[in-house]
């Protein structure tokens, strides 16, 4: 019986056709599969066209926010702030940033029960701040909904099998055990592999398992992928070839990228979210930017001033939620750093770009001179035999540790050659005056939402 039931549910079409459909009408009913449909129309319309939809939820969001949520009330009554449907894209740069802080210290004020639809998310980042937020049945449909799209761009129809290596305790726990993580993987065809904690063990089965469901799509964490890639390519494994490697949940940096490609030989996208307003962007068949989805998010790139940067200028990113009236997120920095593009993708979608994500803020490190540097450390650790893991703590303007957690058969050799490559190319980035510790640990832990922090800044910005 066993048997024949893995039959009926490995089959793409039947899943597509029948299952997934009665499952979202009867058993969990939803209007998921409209909303996604929905998506899949507005995607080709113009982008003056999708703007418009965005200027309308935008001015209803206000509109509701400043009658129900306490905390908007009081915020459009301490600055005198106007605003209308015909300037709301000008009105809402007036609207102060809604920081962590200012949610930790308002919480009350800041949501409304509509119906019994709320429940509560948490968010901890990548550096392990723990935020709290209330989302709804609304958000909760839109935001799948606009995960099956972005699958959809990536080739993947509802129904075809996928793996999600997935670092996500949470995300993990939430997808059940036994007979029901067992039956929801088989309705819906995703096969969730947790990697937040992989051991060599879990790696060659995660293998296995790849070359035995063949996915139309693996979907990952961008630090699982480069572990496993990582992996594969020491221990010289026979891997399945997917149509398609998705990352997620960090930085998809061009040498990770171009080491996923050479191990699995599969077309690499990039999506980019979070837990409080869940995906926002995706890069299409053309991969030329991330698509931002208008009807669902409404994003701004800022500096350090809160004042808005022409595109192309990296700067924080503002997000405004226009899916969740229970608990509004308006103007709220996200904690990440990115730039924004004004030039339209040529796959013909009306849908603005992301231009590139950088990282977190916190992720930026700043030199004596006053510079920022992005990005620019993280090569210097890929491709190194006798690193397994690695991280960069900016303690001041000067000082700098490296953590690094060593391959087993490095430890019983001297890597001199390594740590001073390293340590040149620190000074080469950061200025020659740097202080480099470097410390060799057994293991560099993941913040609880599963992401490592690879560079991270301790220096005020």
């Amino acid at each position: 019986m066993l048997k024949l039931l893995n039959g009926l549910f490995n089959l793409p079409n039947l899943r597509r056709n029948l299952i997934i459909p009665f499952y979202w009408k009867y058993i969990n009913p939803s209007k998921v599969l409209n909303y996604y449909q929905k998506l899949r129309e507005l995607q080709w319309n113009s982008l003056e066209e999708n703007r418009e939809i965005q200027r309308k939820k935008l001015y209803q969001l206000l509109v509701y926010s400043i009658k129900h949520i306490p905390y908007y009330r009081q915020v459009i009554q301490k600055h005198n702030l106007t605003f209308s449907r015909e300037t709301i894209f000008e009105d809402i740069k007036r609207f102060p940033i809604l920081t962590k802080e200012i949610i930790w210290n308002h919480f009350d004020t800041l949501y409304r029960f509509r119906d019994n639809t709320y429940y509560r998310n948490a968010s901890s980042g990548s550096t392990g701040e723990p935020v709290t937020i209330y989302q709804d049945e609304t958000y909760f449909t839109w935001a799948n909904a606009s995960k099956r799209l972005f699958n959809e761009w990536a080739g993947r129809k509802l129904g075809d099998p996928m793996i999600k290596l997935w670092s996500s305790l949470l995300d993990n726990q939430r997808n059940g055990r036994g007979i029901r993580r067992y039956l929801r993987q088989k309705v819906s065809g995703v096969n969730i592999l947790c990697t937040s904690r992989m051991s060599e063990e879990d790696m060659y089965q995660f293998v296995q398992k790849i070359n035995w469901i063949k996915p139309r799509l693996i979907l990952t964490y961008t630090n699982s992928i480069e572990t496993l890639t990582r992996f594969i390519r020491e221990k010289q494994l026979p891997v399945y070839s997917p149509p398609v490697v998705m990352t997620a949940a960090g930085v998809l940096y061009p040498e990770l990228k171009a080491q996923i490609q050479e191990i699995f030989r599969a077309k690499v996208f990039n999506r980019y979210g979070s837990r409080e307003v869940s995906d926002m962007a995706c890069s299409c068949e053309k991969d030329e930017g991330l698509h931002l989805m208008p009807v669902i998010h409404y994003l701004e790139i800022v500096d350090d001033n809160g004042q808005s940067v022409k595109s192309g200028t990296p700067g924080n990113i503002l997000v405004t939620l226009l899916t969740n009236y229970t608990m509004p997120l308006i103007r709220y920095q996200i904690g990440d750093r990115g730039v924004l593009s004004d030039e339209m993708c040529s796959c013909g979608r009306g849908l603005p770009l992301l231009k590139e994500v950088k990282g977190r803020i916190n992720s930026s490190f700043k030199n004596k001179s006053g510079d920022f540097i992005e990005e620019g450390l993280i090569p210097l650790f890929y491709y190194r035999d006798n690193i397994k893991q690695f991280q960069v703590v900016q303690e001041s303007l000067e000082k700098i540790t490296v953590n690094l957690v060593l391959k087993d058969k490095a430890k019983s050799k001297v890597i001199k050659k390594d740590f001073l490559e390293i340590t040149a190319g620190i000074k080469k980035i950061l200025g020659k005056e740097s202080i480099i510790i470097i410390n060799l640990l057994e293991v560099i832990e993941p913040s609880p939402s599963g992401k490592y922090m690879y560079v991270y800044s301790k220096v005020q910005k």
